[in-house]
């Protein structure tokens, strides 16, 4: 066959068409793995959408605004077990009213003071953990109550016309029908709970050595969170609260021993110290020694 020949390039031909085919392939695959990384990174770094988050998870600003909302709430309605129950479920790592004294001292400190709301919200808190025994800087951060409540200029010059108005020489006439009414006393705080300790029960645990296990429920047997407890030794107390330790139910609190000490226990205000004081000492389950550990209930009457 001749060079010139037509047919002569039917070979070369075949062979571009192969290597079309190969750089089409590439293309493809490359387009692929494009839409593949680029839809993986859109997913990593793109905008995530926050669903609902619990109390607890809340960072430490979020967490004093909540509380100062609780305090808020207790202000207006007065129910101290519902903000009791919502401090806790900010899951703090201690009493719940002082982790409220602490926030309210951060925020006082920050600006929050500078308007009339931050200021009544503030108050609301000082007045929530102070009505239970607890303390903070925050009292100290608040401007005082007379230069908040002063009465306007205006205001004061209508107390001097009052004052300034002669009162009358004559008795004013006896007013039979009030003084026959017997005086209305409208109570200002609900009356506080009392509880009763039961038996005091002693175990041996490998796993819980020594420590004072405290359920407080009411009649029916439910826990009741929020409750003080207190452990007396020496010359030093500490106290504790029921409901804390959400895995162990509302109930539940306890305190850990030391050897060779004695403890009372009681509810400030609430319940009186058990008869018999609480004393650790060695005890066996089986051939493995312990520590003696107790169990305490206080019921509400």
């Amino acid at each position: 066959m001749k060079r010139g020949d037509p047919q002569s390039n039917g070979p070369v031909a075949a062979k571009k068409r192969g290597a079309s085919y190969f750089s089409n392939a590439v293309f493809a695959l490359s387009l692929v793995i494009g839409l593949v990384v680029g839809l993986s990174l859109t997913r990593m770094l793109g905008p995530r959408q926050r669903g609902s988050a619990e109390p607890w998870q809340l960072g430490a600003d979020d967490r004093n605004h909540y509380m100062m909302a609780i305090a808020l709430e207790y202000a207006a309605r007065r129910d101290l077990p519902t903000a009791l129950n919502k401090l806790i479920a900010l899951r703090p790592a201690h009493d719940p009213l002082e982790a409220l004294a602490e926030g309210s001292c951060d925020l006082g400190g920050s600006g929050y003071l500078r308007n009339k709301s931050g200021i009544r919200a503030m108050r609301s808190a000082v007045d929530l953990y102070r009505s239970q025994g607890r303390a903070g800087c925050a009292e100290r951060l608040l401007p005082p109550l007379d230069a908040a409540s002063a009465p306007p200029a205006a205001a004061q010059e209508e107390v001097e016309i009052v004052r300034a108005t002669p009162q009358p020489t004559k008795p004013p006439l006896r007013d039979e029908t009030a003084s026959a009414a017997k005086p209305r006393v409208i109570p200002t705080r609900p009356a506080t709970r009392r509880f009763e300790g039961r038996p005091v029960r002693s175990f041996c645990d490998l796993s819980r050595p020594a420590v004072i296990e405290v359920y407080v429920v009411d009649y029916l047997g439910r826990g009741i969170p929020g409750q003080r407890i207190r452990a007396r030794w020496d010359d030093q107390e500490s106290v504790f609260l029921s409901g804390l330790k959400v895995d162990r139910g509302d109930a539940y609190a306890d305190f850990q021993m030391e050897a060779e000490i004695d403890y009372s226990l009681d509810m400030p205000g609430a319940a009186e110290a058990l008869a018999a004081s609480l004393r650790t000492g060695a005890c066996y389950t089986g051939n493995r020694q312990s520590l003696k550990s107790y169990r305490v209930t206080f019921v509400s009457n």
